[in-house]
């Protein structure tokens, strides 16, 4: 017959093992979806122009930039889920920060959105709002909601026609900015934030951004 141990020792090497597995066990690893967007962002703040944080000074004429811009994907996803046509704007102000999520956005969408804004930077507010968004020959435009927007002049050249542009300046990641002067930019908040300026800063630009992107701003 097979020779039996006491069931006192066959605990005790259960509860060794289990000790033993356990010290030996390595952390779970935390998985996050792949996500990319790119297409137009459109800006502006309170700097005149040109912004100089824009080139690695602070801000003028104010001691403060405060900023509205918007993001156009118009080609996008975060993991599965389809991003494109949508938009994701955001405010910084005096009082707070404030990323505003398509309207138009279904759950799974805006719940992506979400997830790439609160990667990109963390605000201290998330709302959704219907984001009107317009790109042009001349100039641009942002809308968000009734919370207010900008629309801004691009400054021409030397030959009248073409915009100057500014490449890989020091804050915005897109490689070209046209810059803007707005007309008007004018925004608040039930957060506090109010802004009403005009003849600052715009930029336009390009933007392709992943999870892996170093800088977005």
């Amino acid at each position: 017959m097979p020779k039996r141990f006491p069931i006192c020792m066959v605990a005790a090497f259960l509860m060794v093992s289990a000790i033993i597995t356990r010290a030996t066990d390595k952390p779970a690893a935390t998985s996050t979806e792949h996500w990319e967007v790119q297409g137009d962002l459109t800006e502006a703040c309170t700097c005149t122009v040109p912004c100089t944080c824009n080139f690695g000074e602070g801000a003028s004429p104010h001691h403060y930039c405060y900023s509205v811009f918007s993001l156009d994907i118009q080609k996008g996803h975060y993991g599965a889920v389809n991003l494109d046509g949508l938009h994701l704007a955001a405010v910084h102000g005096k009082k707070s920060k404030v990323w505003y999520v398509d309207a138009t956005a279904n759950p799974e969408q805006a719940a992506a959105l979400r997830a790439i804004a609160d990667h990109i930077g963390q605000y201290q507010h998330t709302s959704t709002a219907a984001i009107t968004q317009k790109v042009g020959d001349k100039g641009n435009e942002l809308q968000i909601g009734d919370k207010g927007g900008f629309e801004a002049e691009y400054v021409m050249g030397l030959d009248k026609k073409t915009p100057v542009v500014v490449e890989n300046n020091t804050t915005w990641n897109i490689q070209r900015s046209i810059k803007g002067k707005t007309k008007y930019m004018r925004y608040k908040d039930e957060f506090g934030n109010k802004l009403d300026f005009r003849g600052t800063n715009s930029n336009q630009g390009k933007f392709d951004w992943t999870d892996q992107t170093e800088h977005y701003f």
